[in-house]
């Protein structure tokens, strides 16, 4: 008889790993593979973080995102839950306009805060949703620590809305068209998954299915033209209607192709809004199931070298000193 050595699961305290809720803990979460595992637990639609310690009134609150859904307010604690921040919370959301979901997170929902969230839910318009969750770190022997979110409280519909969401993946896929984009996407998700675990995110069932990129208004975006055979990874801006974004980027193009190995196609679209810097793979069809495994490789070998090549470039851009730069230059 084979006998099996297990360890022992140790809880670990959050403040050995956090050592400040605002410096340490909400950057943490902020990262999208981190915000990704919280989106997991509560089943939210591909949230995207806009903003930390985002002021409202005299108070900042700790994380605002926003998933397909509308936004994502998060309300972070490393303790037990008090009044002052069930306080702040309600005060926070005067200042959202739209249908929001917010998160309160502690180590430890007090039995009062949690009645009070089921009140919320009970008693407030159906665009709001109020979530109470507990975040507990355990390691096993000399391991890193790991999270986990635990609900403590939710809107009663919850689970019955998360299931509705999830047959409309497939029930809504009203044509032949939209079915065979969601089948490539859900087939490529799969092996995105097995690539890096960290990114999770819903198939579409268009010809694009865009990821974060870390930052607000930046996305990695896949797409396959079944029509016109090819297929694309790209780097889009959604909010560039003056270029600045592209120009600074693109000053960069010669140093930024060396990095990635391989010429690239600068899109400045002008007249429209955003602006992308692309690379095809034309002469293929990706809805020929025989080819997938070679046009999946092709998505993460240049995906990955997108992100390494644009990801830190994105997230240090000053969008405000590049407007001041343009309007001096036009000044002079």
């Amino acid at each position: 008889m084979t006998t099996t050595t297990l360890d022992h699961l140790v809880r670990v305290d959050p403040r050995e790993v956090w050592a400040n809720e605002a410096s340490d803990f909400t950057p943490w979460l902020a990262q999208p593979q981190n915000i990704a595992i919280l989106a997991e637990t509560l089943h939210l639609a591909d949230p995207e973080v806009e903003a930390t310690e985002r002021a409202i009134g005299d108070f900042s609150a700790d994380i605002v995102a926003k998933d397909r859904d509308g936004y994502v307010l998060i309300e972070n604690q490393l303790q037990q839950t008090d009044h002052m921040h069930l306080g702040q919370i309600l005060t926070y959301l005067s200042g959202l306009d739209g249908p929001t979901k917010v998160v309160w997170i502690a180590t430890h929902i007090r039995e009062e805060h949690r009645a009070a969230i089921d009140w919320l839910n009970a008693n407030t318009p159906n665009n709001y949703s109020f979530f109470a969750v507990e975040i507990e770190l355990f390691r096993i022997g000399s391991s890193p620590a790991a999270p986990h979110f635990s609900v403590v409280a939710k809107p009663n519909e919850w689970s019955r809305h998360v299931s509705s969401r999830s047959r409309q993946l497939t029930e809504t896929a009203l044509d032949e068209r939209q079915q065979r984009y969601l089948e490539f996407w859900t087939a490529f998700s799969k092996r995105l998954y097995e690539h890096d675990p960290s990114i999770s995110a819903r198939p579409s069932k268009d010809y694009w299915w865009a990821l974060s990129l870390g930052r607000t208004n930046f996305s990695l975006t896949f797409s396959a033209g079944a029509r016109d055979h090819w297929i694309c990874v790209e780097v889009y801006c959604h909010d560039d209607a003056d270029k600045l974004v592209f120009d600074y980027l693109e000053a960069q193009k010669e140093e930024i192709e060396s990095e990635f190995g391989d010429a690239l196609e600068w899109e400045r679209l002008d007249g429209r809004k955003g602006s992308r810097i692309a690379v095809r793979w034309r002469q293929v069809d990706p809805m020929d199931r025989e080819q997938w495994p070679d046009l999946f490789d092709w998505y993460l070998d240049r995906s990955d070298r997108l992100r390494r090549c644009f990801a830190p470039r994105i997230k240090v851009i000053d969008t405000d000193a590049l407007a001041r730069a343009q309007a001096e230059a036009g000044v002079s």
